[in-house]
């Protein structure tokens, strides 16, 4: 009896490891908004994506917005039709970025005081090259432009960063315990 019981303890153990892999994994469809923000000028910059844990796989939704928290108006210029840009970014090395194409024009928005402007985004987790991305940390950054050419404007143009982790999807980490335990059962064998 004995015997039995110390062959089932690694067992035991695979099994409560990949079930509580699979519970932090499975934590990572809880939505909350990952923040940040910078304030110059009386323009407010935030950067948001609708969480800040993925399972491998998922769509990160992403806002980036101007708020005019002073008390004038403020017109952005910008020399293409696009006014916007996000990046993704894996220790310092370009990953995605999203608009792809962008044309030349002359556009500009004003904001009233009190006012906001946003563009949203969503990346499929897939690098420029069409390629499923790794499991990791990615910093993920918005901004205004491509930048005006005109120098007063060009302080206007702030990026904001957030940082995401992506993590194996829970059936993953179920199939890596049963693996575990099934090479565990056959080594004993």
């Amino acid at each position: 009896m004995v015997g039995l019981t110390t062959n089932k303890r690694p067992v035991a153990y695979v099994v409560l490891i990949a079930v509580a892999l699979a519970s932090s994994a499975r934590d990572a469809t809880a939505v909350v908004v990952n923040s940040n923000s910078i304030v110059q000028d009386n323009i407010e910059y935030v950067m948001q994506t609708d969480k800040s844990v993925y399972n491998l796989g998922e769509n990160v939704q992403m806002l980036y917005g101007v708020i005019n928290r002073g008390n004038d108006s403020v017109t952005f210029h910008f020399d293409y039709v696009v006014q916007y840009y996000f990046t993704a970014e894996s220790n310092g090395k370009l990953i995605w970025d999203e608009p792809k194409a962008n044309f030349p024009a002359l556009t500009s928005f004003t904001l009233l005081p009190g006012y906001f402007k946003q563009y949203t985004e969503t990346w499929n987790m897939r690098n420029n090259q069409g390629e499923f991305i790794t499991v990791g940390s990615y910093e993920i950054t918005g901004s205004l432009g491509p930048f005006s050419l005109d120098i007063e404007d060009q302080n206007r143009y702030v990026p904001v960063s957030v940082q995401i982790q992506v993590v194996p999807e829970p059936a993953t980490i179920c199939l890596f315990g049963l693996g575990s335990l099934i090479l565990l059962r056959k080594r004993r064998a």
